[in-house]
């Protein structure tokens, strides 16, 4: 149950972290990010956050979260594909031999192949 209610956060995340990505405004000047100009404010003081961007940033922490628990094997009650190895199975009863009254027939024995260059063909010109 408590897998499924960490799916449905982390899918509502999802959904409200893109919703809030796109609603953002774009830059004004997005060519003075690609220029040599000295005064680009690409990385300067912002002022002020908007509620839109406050959001953004609560949506992508939960984000992260939500990922990293939902990555651990105690919320999902699975194990790692490393630690799962083979399946163990109960030992199987290996028959006896048993000495058998009747002789038993010659095994067949397979012939061996003997591999021979086939021959080359002839050059005519």
């Amino acid at each position: 149950m408590l897998t499924y209610i960490f799916y449905g956060l982390f899918i509502l995340a999802c959904v409200v972290l893109v919703l809030t990505i796109l609603l953002q405004p774009g830059k004004a000047d997005a060519g003075a990010l690609f220029s040599s100009s000295v005064s680009s404010t690409a990385f300067g003081p912002r002022g002020t956050q908007s509620i839109l961007g406050k959001v953004t940033i609560g949506a992508a922490a939960a984000f992260m979260l939500l990922a990293l628990c939902l990555s651990l094997p105690f919320i999902t009650g699975t194990s790692s594909v490393l630690q799962s190895g083979l399946p163990e199975q109960a030992p199987v009863a290996t028959p006896t031999a048993t000495p058998q009254a009747t002789p038993a027939a010659p095994a067949a024995v397979p012939t061996s192949t003997v591999l021979t260059p086939s021959p080359e063909p002839s050059k005519s010109k």
